[in-house]
C-alpha cells in the first residue's frame, strides 16, 4: 500500500487535466510500481514530482497568440503536428529484421514515437572494403538477403545499413536526422586495413605481442580491446621520431575520413556527433607515459587511449566540420563520461575557438545487477539528485544538451523485468524533459537481441517486434502528456491564444462553409 501512496501521488500531478479518454489509453505506472524498492519511491517522491511538472510548464511550454483576422467567438481547432524537443533512437537495424512485417513494425517507430534517428557511419563497416563507403544498397545487405540470412550479427554490415536508404525514408517522414560519428577512435569501429599499416617492428615486439589481442590470431581479426600498447612505453615524441610515415598515415587516414563524409553530405544531416568518446584523452592513465595532455597540438601524434590517433583529433575534427558542414548543421560533441573532465575538455575547446553547438550525454545501465539496484534507489546513475547536480553543472557552458544515448535493460525476462524498466525509463524521462538546456533524448537499442554482444534485452519492442510496457510508457509521454490540443475560440479581436509544448500546430476551423488551417510555431 505504502507504494502506490509515493505513485498516485505523482500520476496526479503529472496527469494535470488528462480526459478520462486518455487515462484510458495511456500508461498506468501504478500498475508497474510493485517491482520497485521503497528508497527508489522515496527518491521520486511527490515534491520532486511537483518540480518537474513545474519545470516542465516553465521550459518546456510557451504562449501562442495568433491574428486569423476572425468572427469573435468563431471555434479554433487546435493541433499539435510537431516538437521542438526531439525525441529519438538509432536506426541502426533498418530493413534488417528478417521480414517485411518486422521492417514495418520498426519503421513505425518513427511514424508513430520518435522524431529523430541517429544514422550510424562507423568507419569500419561504412568503408568497407577500403575506399568504397556503404552508401546504397549491396547484394548482401538488401532486405531479401536478411531475411534468409541464419546469423544476421555476424554480417559485415549488421547495424551499419546502407546510408542513403536512411536519409530518404527520414526526409519522406520529416525525421530529423543525425550523423554518427565522424570521429571515434575505438577498435570496435576502426577498419581492419587500418591495422595492416602498423610497422612490422612493433607488432612484432615482445610488448606488442604481451598486450594485444587478436579475436582470431591467424587472420588477425581484431578483438574489443584499445590497441593503446601499439606505442611501447615510447612518449608522444619518441614515437613521432621513430615511425613518422605511420603517423602521417594514420593523421591523413582518419582526417581524410572525416572529410569524405562532410563533402558526401555537407548539408544532408541536420547534426553530428563529431567527436565521440574524447574525455579519456583528458585523463592520466597509468599505461600511458603522455600524461593529462595528450590531446595537445604540441605533439605530432595523440598518445590516445584507443592507440595512435591524429594530433590534437578533437580540435581539428570540429573545425573541419566547421569548415565544410553547412552552417545550419549542427556540431555535437559526445560522451559518457559526464565528470568535470568532460566539461573543462569543452570548455577548452571553445575557449579555442570550437564550434560546438551542443553537448551529448551518454546513460548506459548495461548489466541486470545495476539495473536491479536502480530499482531499489541504489544506482547513481539513476538517482534523480544526482543527475539534477549534472545538469546544473553543465548548465554553466550554456550549450543545449542531448541525451544522445541511452540504455535502461530489463533485468529480467519476465513480468517485473520489464515493469523495471518502464518504471524506470517513465521518471527519468520526465526529468530530463524538465530541464532548461535539454533539447532531445535518445533511446539506444530499440529491439531485444539486435546488439548480441551486449547480451541483455534494453529494446523497446521485443524480437519478435511486439510492445514492451516501456514502450507504452514513452508513447503515453510523448504523445498524450507532452502534446498539446485543444479547441479556443477568437477573442473580440479576432485572436485565437493557448498555452502549449513548444513546436508546430495546424489550427483549422470553418469559415463561410469552408475548412481554413493556417501552420504556426509555438516557441
Amino acid at each position: 500500500m505504502k507504494k502506490s501512496i509515493f505513485v498516485v501521488a505523482a500520476i496526479s500531478i503529472v496527469c494535470g487535466i488528462a480526459s478520462a479518454e486518455d487515462s484510458v489509453k495511456g500508461f498506468d505506472v501504478n500498475k508497474y510500481t510493485y517491482a520497485m524498492g521503497e528508497n527508489y519511491l522515496r527518491q521520486w517522491n511527490p515534491e520532486l514530482q511537483a518540480k518537474i511538472d513545474a519545470d516542465i510548464e516553465k521550459y518546456r511550454k510557451a504562449d501562442g497568440v495568433f491574428d486569423l483576422h476572425l468572427t469573435p467567438g468563431t471555434e479554433v481547432k487546435v493541433e499539435q503536428i510537431k516538437h521542438e524537443f526531439f525525441f529519438g533512437a538509432h536506426i541502426f537495424n533498418f530493413n534488417q529484421l528478417g521480414s517485411e512485417e518486422n521492417n514495418f513494425a520498426y519503421q513505425a517507430l518513427w511514424k508513430n514515437l520518435f522524431n529523430s534517428a541517429t544514422i550510424p557511419l562507423y568507419w569500419g563497416r561504412h568503408e568497407f572494403p577500403k575506399g568504397v563507403s556503404h552508401l546504397n544498397l549491396t547484394a548482401d545487405d538488401n532486405p531479401e538477403f536478411w531475411a534468409t540470412c541464419q546469423e544476421p550479427e555476424k554480417q559485415r554490415f549488421w547495424r551499419t545499413p546502407a546510408t542513403l536508404p536512411i536519409l530518404e525514408f527520414c526526409d519522406t517522414n520529416g525525421i530529423r536526422k543525425h550523423g554518427h560519428p565522424l570521429m571515434w577512435g575505438a577498435n570496435i569501429i576502426l577498419p581492419q586495413w587500418l591495422f595492416d599499416a602498423i610497422p612490422s617492428e612493433i607488432t612484432e615486439s615482445q610488448e606488442f605481442q604481451a598486450e594485444f589481442k587478436y579475436k582470431d590470431p591467424k587472420t588477425k581479426t581484431l578483438g574489443v580491446k584499445s590497441y593503446w600498447c601499439i606505442f611501447c612505453k615510447l612518449s608522444p615524441e619518441e614515437f613521432a621520431a621513430k615511425y613518422p610515415d605511420f603517423v602521417k598515415e594514420v593523421d591523413d587516414l582518419f582526417m581524410k575520413r572525416v572529410e569524405y563524409i562532410c563533402k558526401t553530405f555537407p548539408s544532408r544531416f541536420d547534426s553530428f556527433d563529431v567527436v565521440n568518446e574524447s574525455t579519456i584523452d583528458t585523463k592520466e592513465l597509468a599505461y600511458l607515459g603522455g600524461g593529462r595532455d595528450r590531446l595537445s597540438p604540441k605533439h605530432k601524434v595523440c598518445q590516445s587511449a584507443y592507440g595512435i590517433m591524429p594530433s590534437d583529433y578533437v580540435y581539428r575534427t570540429f573545425d573541419l566540420a566547421k569548415k565544410l558542414l553547412s552552417p545550419n548543421t549542427k556540431l555535437y560533441i559526445n560522451d559518457y563520461d559526464l565528470t568535470q573532465d568532460y566539461f573543462d575538455n569543452i570548455r577548452s575547446l571553445l575557449d579555442r575557438g570550437a564550434k560546438i553547438d551542443a553537448v551529448g550525454m551518454q546513460m548506459h545501465i548495461f548489466s541486470a545487477k545495476k539495473t536491479e539496484k536502480a530499482a531499489l534507489g541504489e544506482l547513481a546513475e539513476l538517482d534523480p539528485a544526482q543527475w539534477i547536480k549534472i545538469n546544473e553543472k553543465f548548465d554553466a557552458l550554456n550549450l543545449p544538451y542531448h541525451l544522445s544515448e541511452i540504455t535502461i535493460m530489463a533485468p529480467t525476462l519476465d513480468e517485473r523485468g520489464e515493469a523495471i524498466q518502464a518504471v524506470l525509463a517513465y521518471n527519468i524521462y520526465r526529468l530530463w524533459f524538465s530541464c532548461k538546456n535539454m533539447n532531445g533524448i535518445t533511446w539506444w537499442n530499440t529491439v531485444d537481441d539486435t546488439y548480441l554482444a551486449e547480451k541483455f534485452h534494453s529494446g523497446i519492442l521485443r524480437r519478435d517486434m511486439s510492445k514492451k510496457p516501456v514502450y507504452y510508457a514513452l508513447d503515453d509521454l510523448i504523445n498524450r502528456q507532452w502534446k498539446t490540443n485543444c479547441e479556443v475560440k477568437a477573442d473580440k479581436d479576432g485572436k485565437i491564444s493557448f498555452r502549449g509544448f513548444k513546436g508546430t500546430y495546424k489550427l483549422s476551423w470553418v469559415e463561410n462553409s469552408i475548412v481554413m488551417e493556417k501552420i504556426v510555431s509555438v516557441k
